[in-house]
């Protein structure tokens, strides 16, 4: 009877926090998904919904941020261009740190230009308070190592970040 409850106690202690990230990686899911259609859509209360709040506070708060965007979806259709795609991977890595889970989640965009388009993989930085379990990304391309703490203090570097994105322009096959 004690080895059936050690063995009890023993599996609770190493599955609780395999549930835990299990959970965690659900949300993310989920939340990235929103994220990857709101952008698909243009949804900028959703994007905003989503942008982690030292992002959002830095971009002019929520009119500065709709303000970008709206000039971001803008400048897309000038030029011709439209998303295409928004594919959301699975989070790689789940740590926490002060009080906060972080998890890396790749995403893969094409982009429809003009004779071809435009396939990007990109990372996003996921981000939720522990206690509150909301969901709040950010977009690296435009982060490197020395800058990063200025958009997320806690940022822990064992979650191994490289801080590149791949672009390629595939050319569409004209009929001839």
């Amino acid at each position: 009877m004690i080895r059936i409850l050690t063995l009890s106690i023993v599996f609770l202690c190493i599955s609780s926090p395999l549930f835990a990230q299990q959970k965690a990686t659900l949300g993310i899911q989920k939340a990235a998904e929103e994220f990857a259609q709101a952008n698909m859509e243009g949804d900028y209360e959703t994007i905003i919904k989503y942008t982690y709040p030292l992002v959002l506070k830095k971009s002019g708060g929520k009119e500065g941020l709709k303000k970008a965007l709206t000039d971001a979806y803008d400048l897309l259709k000038i030029r011709g261009m439209k998303i295409k795609s928004f594919e959301v991977g699975e989070p790689l890595k789940v740590t926490h740190t002060s009080g906060e889970v972080h998890a890396l989640v790749p995403v893969k965009s094409k982009i429809h230009v003009p004779k071809g388009e435009i396939i990007s993989q990109i990372t996003l930085i996921a981000v939720s308070d522990e206690a509150s379990g909301k969901w709040y990304f950010i977009e690296t391309s435009g982060l490197d190592p020395k800058n990063i703490h200025n958009y997320l203090p806690t940022w822990d570097y064992t979650l191994g970040l490289h801080f590149d994105s791949s672009k390629e322009f595939v050319a569409s096959k004209s009929s001839e």
